[in-house]
């Protein structure tokens, strides 16, 4: 190895060590642009309407924090008191799994014992992920000044991107050689279509499981039906295995009610979920973006793992532009123009070097 690769290696090194230490900040501007890139949209909606950009804008936030506003104001006290009720019921509903045990033990076979002898370590398993899922989930607030520092951080990226998109855009397609220019900008379309398919898909899901559990879980007399139907929406944010675990605080409180009721909000659940899945979303969403659940599992499981719950969060965005990266770069652009020679260019035709950048928005 001569000195020019050695200081190559080195400096690369150094590049992921940096890129690693302020990953919490980089997390947070991709953040910041996935949603200015899906109120991009909406803004772009109300300037055909021959409103000002600026004005645009500031309808368009103002209406988010008054979503916002209202949800801490009229819902948020509540879904605090019915979540401090659910925790309080923990150890009740142990003390029911138990008893439930016990009574298994004197009706089923005795060769089938020796399959459910660990189901008091499951139940007891599965309270604990819970309180730890819910108490990670509420860390977050744990530290209000750096929650609300890195909120202004994100609020304030967010109206600057919208402000002027095109400046960051063309900043951006200027990393690029003249002659991938156009490409770059077509690609970055290609990551606008799928970051608004993801926030429409998640929000029309959620919407959905949220007041469809609600109103079902209250007619069917399930205690705090309110505090659960919000933890099956905020569930529902993870693609199929969220809607499954969001499911199973309802169920375990009607099982304490009733084994009847119990039954019921299963098959509500399995109806609501298919509804959902099956009719809903594809009506609405023809256009959503499509991962395999496979890829969808891991790459949530990965970004949890590395960059904790904001890795979590994050996990489908970045996944949903690294998917039109790779699909156009590395397999069209690259792979699918591979030669013996090497790699040949097929779009310095549609862009000569200089060429000024058209105009596109984020």
């Amino acid at each position: 190895m001569n000195f020019g690769s050695l200081i190559g290696a080195i400096a690369f090194i150094v590049s992921l060590i940096i890129i690693w230490e302020i990953r919490t900040v980089l997390l947070l501007i991709f953040a910041a642009i996935a949603f200015a890139t899906v109120l991009n949209r909406m803004v772009r909606r109300l300037e055909r309407s021959r409103l000002n950009r600026g004005f645009a804008i500031a309808l368009t936030i103002g209406l988010l924090f008054a979503i916002l506003g209202l949800f801490f104001v009229l819902i948020f006290p509540t879904v605090v008191a019915q979540f401090q009720e659910l925790l309080e019921l923990l150890p009740q509903t142990l003390a029911q799994l138990r008893s439930w045990y016990q009574w298994l033990e004197n009706v089923i076979p005795n060769q089938l014992i020796e399959d459910l002898q660990n189901i008091e370590f499951l139940a007891e398993r599965i309270s604990n992920i819970g309180l730890n899922w819910f108490g990670g989930f509420f860390s977050i607030f744990s530290n209000s000044l750096d929650f609300v520092l890195n909120l202004l951080l994100v609020l304030v990226l967010i109206v600057m991107l919208l402000a002027n998109p095109n400046l960051y855009r063309q900043g951006f397609m200027l990393l690029f050689p003249a002659f991938y220019r156009r490409r770059v900008d077509e690609i970055l379309q290609g990551c606008e279509h799928n970051l608004v398919g993801w926030a429409i898909g998640r929000i029309f899901n959620m919407t959905f499981i949220a007041i469809a559990s609600g109103i079902g879980l209250w007619i069917i007399g399930v205690p705090l039906a309110l505090v659960n139907a919000i933890i099956s929406a905020l569930l529902t944010y993870i693609p199929n295995i969220g809607p499954i675990l969001g499911s199973i605080p309802p169920i375990i409180l009607a099982f304490l009610d009733s084994p009847v009721k119990g039954v019921i909000v299963i098959v509500f659940y399995l109806f609501i979920e298919q509804l959902e899945g099956l009719v809903l979303t594809p009506m609405v969403m023809e256009n959503e973006i499509s991962l395999p659940p496979a890829v969808t599992i891991t790459s949530m499981l990965i970004f949890s793992q590395f960059f904790g719950l904001l890795g979590l969060f994050l996990a489908l965005p970045i996944v949903a532009v690294l998917q039109v990266w790779l699909k156009e770069l590395l397999v069209k652009d690259v792979m699918n123009n591979w030669t013996r020679q090497g790699v040949y260019s097929v779009q310095a035709k549609d862009s000569l070097p200089g060429e000024p950048l058209k105009d596109a928005e984020p």
